[in-house]
């Protein structure tokens, strides 16, 4: 079958991982611990990125959530009692990043079609659709907080960077 469409979808999960990663830095100091628009910024981002690390994985064994010890529930089903920092989130973005990039290696278009290993109800397309629609919603979500204060958000990355 080949790999034209794993490619394309990859250069899209790249670009929305990309623009959230962003987001850490964009974010001034003062508001990263802020609640705007119903959750802490942070929570935000570790909510998407999470969802990311659950995803990706290549089998079914236990999902251990990160920070488990610090209760910054990043389910957003609570507020945070633990606080993570930009520098944290930032390694624990790169973490993401190289599960992520495993998680494409070696794949071609005929897998996108296979039952996904996690949760075999829907396809391995479904998971790589979906948490791109997941990470743009939470950038969207970044975004109109920041906005709302009149602060820059990051910028659209299109297809041609």
């Amino acid at each position: 079958m080949g790999n034209v469409l794993i490619n394309h979808l990859k250069i899209h999960f790249d670009l929305s991982f990309e623009m959230l990663e962003k987001q850490i830095d964009n974010c001034p100091d003062i508001l990263w611990n802020e609640k705007l628009g119903g959750f802490v910024f942070w929570q935000q981002l570790l909510h998407a990125f999470t969802g990311i690390l659950f995803w990706t994985r290549e089998n079914k064994g236990n999902f251990i959530e990160p920070f488990a010890d610090r209760q910054v529930y990043p389910e957003l089903e609570k507020e945070p009692i633990g606080r993570i920092t930009k520098e944290e989130m930032k390694t624990f973005a790169e973490k993401v990043k190289n599960q992520k990039d495993i998680f494409f290696t070696n794949k071609d278009d005929e897998w996108l079609l296979n039952q996904n290993v996690i949760y075999d109800k829907i396809l391995n397309i479904d998971i790589i659709a979906g948490q791109i629609r997941h990470m743009q919603y939470h950038i969207g979500h970044c975004d109109g907080s920041l906005r709302d204060r009149k602060i820059k958000t990051v910028e659209w990355i299109d297809y041609f960077g």
